[in-house]
C-alpha cells in the first residue's frame, strides 16, 4: 500500500511530533478507528448539548469570567 506524497508527509510530520515512526504512527491510528467503529463511535456523530433560551442569543459575552471557579 502506498500513500500520496502529500498524505505521507503530512502524517511523517505528525509522527516525528509524537515521537513516533510512521508505521506506528499509522498502526495507532488504525486501531483507533477500528475501536471506534467496534463502539460504534466516530467522533462524528451529533451530540445535543443542553439550551438555553435568550431573548438575545449570541450575546453573552465571557471574556471576563473564571472558568477555574467551576472545578473549584
Amino acid at each position: 500500500m502506498t500513500l500520496p506524497d502529500a498524505l505521507f508527509e503530512e502524517t511523517a510530520e505528525l509522527a516525528a511530533s509524537r515521537g513516533a515512526t510512521v508505521e506506528q504512527f499509522i498502526v495507532q491510528a488504525v486501531a483507533k478507528e477500528v475501536r471506534a467503529c467496534h463502539f460504534g463511535a466516530t467522533g462524528d456523530q451529533h451530540v445535543e448539548l443542553p439550551v438555553v433560551a435568550s431573548k438575545h442569543p449570541g450575546t453573552l459575552d465571557l471574556s471576563d469570567f473564571d472558568f477555574d471557579d467551576l472545578f473549584a
